[in-house]
């Protein structure tokens, strides 16, 4: 990446001295100088001839002294154009200086563009950089000085500060100063140097407007006058007593300025001389001013004078004051070797450097390297300040700023704090991790320990879920065992279950036997009977299918005893192996027990949130399917008395309860049959239900049962009988509705 370069620009009428400087490790490196010649004037005069005080020519009267003779000058025949030299060939270095440096200068039949602004952004577009960063002088007596002795504006308020400039100004100017048009620094001797130009903005304009041609951007950075800019690189170059005294002499092309520094500090300005190197006796003119200087008692001594700028005059100028001040050094404003480098193509001449001494000060300037020995008396607008800021700070930046700088001291403060609570929790880990290193063992055989505990458990839960319903077999075939023990000339040829059904095909040699069969489940459908013969003789063959069969089935839920081991205290729970029934079990026989004991009272029951279901099932078979119930019953008794073996399942109890239809029952006979009229899941209606069949006579009974899985129904039966043929038999003394619409089951 190409250094940032930085650019001085100075005026001459109708030409630009231009400066490329870079900033480098000690000091700058001088990239190159150029002369640019405009097609039209830059300003009127290129040098200041107004003399506010009118002191110009207070030196001729004191001293008596004709500026115009040319007589005051024959001790010094060079300037006359007599001495022998004059007919010797120049050297190079003043036609040079007599060509006035025309690099690039534009012939008047050329076709290049006319316009000074179209002719400077075309040069700047051959630098080739987006960005330049510009200084601009302001021509010397263009700008007026005035001393106020022991006064220090810094000391001031703003506004009594303006008001001094104000009081200071007016009368010379005639009106109140712009703050853009002033500005000010310490002098010598405990003074105020106040320097003032109010009319000198041509330059300024001429860039702005040259702006609108490139295509990046122009950055004024500094606009001195040349006699800051002077006074800046006499600082830089030179190493100054605090005592010394400097006098800088520059010699224009129609004036002339004198200046006196003390130590580092400007310490006078003399007015501006209205002469220049268009007059033969400007030397003696500007030796007769530091005469009258030093005669004014203003200047105790005289240590060394410089020559700024001198133009046609720069190889006579030197000796003359040379040969005036034999004892004061005399010598050209020289950059220093070890503060400024060259380029290559540069001439290191202070002859040759000496017109591009104020180009050469503003880039210096411009760059901010030795920003107090320049910007002292900057007279750069304040809306170009204001345009070209890149970060405008108002009151809130500053707090902004404030609160940046007091940030590092609450991290800091927050940083100790976390870092003490750091130190106690790494303390605090350190004792958890050898609490867990003696522990860890410990832990390793408990986990091992849960891990067999999970085996178990697993291989338990899995025999408990193939216990579940394992006797479902032993109990369909218990109860379709003794049902058809009960019912002669009907066999069964095939038994098939799907999901919760069972299908039933068999042969039976009377119809009316078929819909005993189906009694014997709490809902089944006969799906076909049909008349056929087998070995000669009439039989029925019929198809069955038992829904839900598992409704009066109880699951078989092995109590298995739950081991608690307590992993945090590691300590086991004893296990109670005692038997506990069920709270559905004892809630059945209390609610059983309950409502048979209730005979003049209406039981209370509890509410649930069950699922309806039919109010009442629905009557077996059709009326050619089911005979009367006294031919049945008559039937059934003879094959009963025929029977000549009982099996133990049948064997009745020695405390029999008082079977039948009616009748009081102060307890219920828990797998005795019973005559089921309603299964209904209401348990006011069923209450009601119940209390009617009581008053009724009959042996009512009520208990609640798991119809499907989550769905209770309230079932109200009426009798209790031994066996299935003599709640068969007791159908026939119900009264109609319940004749055809019934069904028997097993108290559970």
């Amino acid at each position: 990446m190409a250094k940032k370069e930085f650019i001085g620009i100075s005026s001459e009428y109708d030409r630009l001295r231009i400066a490329r400087v870079q900033v480098i490790k000690g000091g700058i490196k001088l990239m190159g100088v150029e002369t640019l010649d405009m097609p039209y004037p830059i300003v009127k005069f290129s040098e200041g001839t107004s003399d506010p005080k009118g002191l110009a020519t207070e030196f001729d009267d004191f001293f008596e002294v004709d500026t115009k003779s040319k007589d005051t000058l024959d001790d010094f025949p060079e300037l006359t154009g007599e001495d022998d030299t004059s007919s010797k060939p120049k050297s190079p270095v003043s036609s040079s200086l007599d060509d006035n440096f025309d690099m690039t200068r534009v012939d008047e039949d050329s076709d290049v563009v006319t316009d000074n602004e179209k002719l400077i952004a075309d040069y700047l577009k051959k630098i080739g950089r987006k960005k330049l960063h510009i200084g601009l002088h302001i021509p010397f007596g263009k700008t007026t000085f005035q001393f106020v002795k022991n006064v220090d504006p810094d000391k001031m308020r703003k506004s009594e500060r303006i008001d001094f400039f104000n009081e200071k100004l007016r009368p010379i100017h005639n009106e109140d100063p712009e703050p853009d048009h002033y500005s000010w620094t310490k002098a010598a001797d405990n003074a105020c140097l106040i320097a003032y130009n109010r009319n000198d903005t041509s330059l300024i304009n001429l860039f702005e407007v040259a702006e609108t041609y490139y295509k990046g951007k122009l950055m004024i950075n500094e606009r001195l006058p040349d006699e800051s800019i002077w006074a800046g690189l006499v600082r830089a170059n030179y190493n100054l007593a605090p005592d010394d005294i400097t006098g800088i002499i520059a010699i224009g092309e129609t004036s002339s300025r004198i200046m006196f520094m003390k130590g580092s500090e400007i310490l006078n300005i003399l007015p501006i001389i209205p002469d220049g190197e268009n007059s033969v006796d400007i030397l003696n003119t500007i030796f007769s001013k530091i005469l009258f200087e030093i005669d004014k008692g203003e200047l105790p001594k005289l240590n060394r004078v410089l020559i700024a700028r001198s133009a046609k005059f720069s190889e006579k100028v030197k000796p003359y004051f040379e040969k005036q001040f034999d004892e004061i050094e005399v010598d050209y404003l020289t950059l220093h070797p070890q503060r400024v480098t060259y380029a290559d193509d540069i001439l290191d001449s202070p002859v040759y450097l000496q017109p591009y001494l104020s180009a050469i000060g503003a880039a210096w300037a411009a760059s901010r390297l030795n920003e107090k020995e320049f910007s002292q008396l900057v007279l750069l607008p304040e809306y170009l300040r204001e345009k070209q800021r890149s970060l405008k700070i108002a009151w809130h930046g500053i707090i902004i700023l404030i609160l940046i700088a007091l940030t590092p001291l609450f991290i800091n403060n927050m940083y100790l704090s976390k870092s003490a609570e750091l130190q106690q929790l790494e303390q605090q880990v350190r004792i958890t991790e050898n609490q867990i290193e003696e522990l860890r063992p410990i832990a390793t055989m408990t986990e091992d320990l849960v891990a067999d505990y999970q085996v178990i458990q697993a291989e338990i839960d899995r025999l408990l879920e193939l216990a579940r319903y394992s006797q479902k077999w032993s109990e369909v075939l218990t109860s379709l065992n003794d049902g058809i023990s009960q019912i002669p000339q009907l066999w069964l040829t095939s038994l098939r279950t799907s999901d919760e059904h069972i299908n039933l095909t068999g042969i039976s040699l009377t119809r009316e036997q078929i819909p005993v069969l189906a009694r014997l489940f709490t809902d089944a459908n006969i799906q076909q009977v049909s008349e056929t013969e087998l070995r000669e003789q009439p039989v029925y063959t019929f198809a069955m299918q038992a829904n839900n069969y598992r409704q009066d089935i109880e699951e078989f839920l092995l109590d298995m005893p739950q081991v608690e081991f307590d992993f945090e205290q590691g300590t086991v729970i004893e296990l109670d192996f005692t038997y506990a029934p069920e709270p559905a079990e004892i809630r059945e026989r209390e609610l059983v027990a309950g409502g048979n004991r209730a005979a003049n009272n209406t039981p209370v029951f509890e509410q649930q949130q069950v699922v309806q279901e039919d109010s009442d099932p629905e009557p077996r078979g059709s009326e050619e399917e089911i005979t009367t119930a006294d031919n049945e019953a008559e039937r059934i008794a003879g094959i009963q008395e025929t029977r000549n073996t009982v099996s133990p399942e049948e064997t009745v109890p020695p405390a029999l309860p008082r079977f039948g239809l009616r009748g009081p029952e102060d307890e219920i006979f828990i797998g005795a049959y019973t005559i089921v009229l309603h299964s209904i899941p209401d348990s006011s209606r069923a209450a009601a239900e119940y209390q009617m069949l009581k008053d009724e006579g009959y042996k009512a009974t009520l208990w609640q049962a798991e119809i499907e899985e989550g769905q209770l129904n309230w079932r109200i039966g009426v009798g209790l009988f031994q066996e299935i043929p003599d709640a068969v038999n007791a159908v026939s003394e119900l009264p109609e509705p319940y004749r055809d619409n019934h069904f028997i089951v097993r108290i559970r």
